[in-house]
């Protein structure tokens, strides 16, 4: 194990004329040399046992001669001038060498070279070139991603995020990598975004902190998939649609708001500009024929969120829950008068058909009702007393069913 101080006790000079050398730390018996970053700070601790006999000099400025050195301390950089050593630390200036040289830090070709070194570090050049290995490296190990074509396969999806995991997890945006990784995604996005199923999708936009797409951008390619989907989508397709936690975090208000508010967005492929009005009223006379609007309500949750629908919708859903609204009223009123008396039930002849009849109204009531108010639609139920309709009103014929 590395210790944590370690003393500068000597270093490598490569060449008997003026150079720059490697500086050898000590702790006990072992001699170490640093490992630097791209600021010229000490990154890591190498072991070395000088196997190749490169030439070791103990000769190094007495202000270095008791000093200790951690990880993530600026790199003492040892050089010779007149064959005399000298340390700067990494974390130094190219005007250093001028305070210390003068005129000579211009002219002197290892001055000259330090400084260089000293000022690239400290402008960011040597992290941008290491960066850019580090991405070039990546774009080899995962060549099926960013070198050859896309497929749409659940493999390429899953090549892709392993990519982008192992991108993460050695660098942090912006980085080169993510321009290419930002170029594969589009790329696919382009050629299947339209026919992808939604996991596909998401898993492709992964998240903001992840530094691919911005939270905008995320929210615009998801908006242009939604409204490509939503006309045709079955009601299995819709269901999970409006289940899924990321799209109701994009669309808390609803795509129509959206819709609204930013217009029509950006989207790396083209997609159908869905009208929401019309593709609701459409699933509503979809619901009429199928005696639910259950499928209706899943997708006002995308289209509206936790917003009041639009007058155009509500009109349509009135037409539907009138007469619901007359049946059922009528249905409790005959019911009342056929099976109870103070309270206590006498008889259960037609009871089950009866009670089935008056759920089954209340339930369509609460589907409609949901499609047309926001907070009813957030809370998963109609308030109390809306078209004056209570849950207590079927409390005893649902648990009549259930019993």
């Amino acid at each position: 194990m590395t210790p944590d101080d370690l003393l500068v006790c000597a270093a490598i000079r490569l060449s008997p004329v003026d150079s720059i050398g490697v500086p050898v730390f000590l702790a006990g018996n072992s001699m170490y040399l640093p490992e630097m970053d791209a600021d010229f700070n000490i990154s890591a601790f190498l072991h070395f046992e000088n196997a190749d006999g490169y030439e070791l000099t103990s000769l190094i400025p007495d202000a270095y001669g008791q000093r200790m050195f951690r990880i993530g301390d600026p790199a003492p950089i040892i050089f010779w001038v007149d064959q005399a050593p000298y340390i700067v630390e990494g974390d130094a200036e190219k005007a250093k060498l001028d305070e210390i040289f003068g005129i000579r830090a211009r002219t002197h070709p290892v001055l000259k070279d330090l400084g260089g070194m000293l000022h690239d570090a400290r402008t960011g050049v040597f992290k941008r070139q290491q960066e850019e290995w580090l991405a070039k490296e990546l774009e080899v190990s995962y060549g099926d991603v960013f070198l050859e074509a896309p497929s749409r396969t659940k493999y390429w999806i899953h090549r892709y995020r392993v990519a982008l995991e192992n991108a993460r997890q050695l660098t942090q945006p912006p980085h080169p990598i993510d321009v290419r990784l930002r170029r594969a995604s589009t790329e696919w996005l382009q050629k299947f975004a339209t026919k992808a199923e939604l996991p596909m999708i998401a898993s492709l936009l992964g998240e903001a902190s992840q530094g691919i797409y911005s939270l905008r951008q995320i929210t615009e390619i998801m908006f242009a998939y939604l409204s490509n989907k939503l006309s045709t989508a079955r009601s299995a397709e819709i269901n999970k649609i409006a289940a899924d936690e990321t799209i109701r975090a994009l669309f808390a208000h609803g795509m129509h708001e959206y819709y609204i508010k930013n217009g029509w967005p950006n989207a790396p492929f083209n997609y159908a500009k869905l009208d929401f009005v019309e593709v609701m009223k459409q699933r509503l006379a979809q619901g009429k024929e199928s005696g639910t609007w259950e499928v209706a309500r899943q997708l006002s949750k995308v289209l509206f969120g936790d917003r009041d629908a639009p007058t155009e919708v509500d009109d349509v859903a009135l037409m539907y829950i009138r007469p619901i609204l007359g049946t059922y009223k009528s249905l409790l009123g005959e019911a009342e008068s056929r099976y109870a008396y103070n309270g206590m039930k006498f008889t259960s002849e037609g009871l089950l058909g009866h009670s089935r009849a008056i759920v089954d109204c209340f339930d369509r009531v609460q589907e409609l009702g949901c499609i047309m108010n926001g907070d009813d639609r957030k809370n998963g139920s109609m308030m109390d007393g809306r078209f004056q309709v209570d849950q207590y009103q079927v409390k005893w014929y649902r648990e009549y069913l259930e019993s």
